[in-house]
């Protein structure tokens, strides 16, 4: 199959990898994680003992940071860790990432990827016929057929993705790429597709 040289072609750069991937990892961090300040956590409102006369340090609450129990101060809270990213720029990674996998000789096309039978066994032989493979990626143009689903959820070392969720960190993932006919067309005018701001 003829591959288009703007999308399996383009020079090779890592910066441009480095940057979509810590986007990529940074947008899929939860950000759940949470402390409880001083007003949050539980416990007596009440001075501990006098403003003077004790010769003890001065104090208005026992939930303070420095008693046990207490609150934390400038811990984490829920937020967003996703940052900034043009959309030219994630797609010329997925361009580059494409395209260095073309140039590994490691990027081949099928006609389909229709299995016969869900039996895993067929997966595992045709992984056993591939040279130097430690990891594989199947891509196919529309929602993954059960039978595919069923062959492959089973081997740790092939994974399976539909052609609109193809991303340039489960490409570097894996060391061989496998795309059906479909699957390179539809990147292809994903690729040519103009983007609207």
């Amino acid at each position: 199959m003829c591959l288009a040289g703007d999308v399996f072609d383009v020079p090779i750069r890592k910066d441009i990898i480095h940057r979509v991937v810590r986007w990529q990892l940074a947008k899929r961090q939860q950000g759940t994680h949470s402390t409880k300040t001083i007003s949050e956590v539980s416990g007596t409102g009440r001075k501990p003992w006098n403003q003077k006369g004790t010769g003890r340090a001065r104090h208005g609450t026992l939930r303070g940071p420095q008693f046990r129990g207490g609150a934390t101060m400038h811990g984490p809270k829920p937020r967003s860790h996703a940052i900034k990213l043009n959309k030219k720029v994630r797609r010329l990674g997925l361009k580059i990432a494409l395209s260095a996998r073309a140039a590994e000789g490691k990027a081949s096309t099928s006609p389909d990827l229709e299995l016969t039978s869900h039996k895993t066994k067929n997966i595992v032989n045709y992984f056993n016929q591939l040279e130097n493979t430690k990891k594989l990626l199947l891509v196919d143009g529309g929602p993954i057929s059960e039978k595919l689903k069923l062959a492959t959820q089973n081997v740790h070392y092939v994974n399976v993705l539909p052609s609109i969720g193809l991303n340039v960190y489960s490409i570097l993932l894996h060391d061989t790429l496998v795309m059906s006919r479909d699957a390179v067309n539809k990147i292809v005018e994903r690729m040519h597709t103009p983007i609207h701001r």
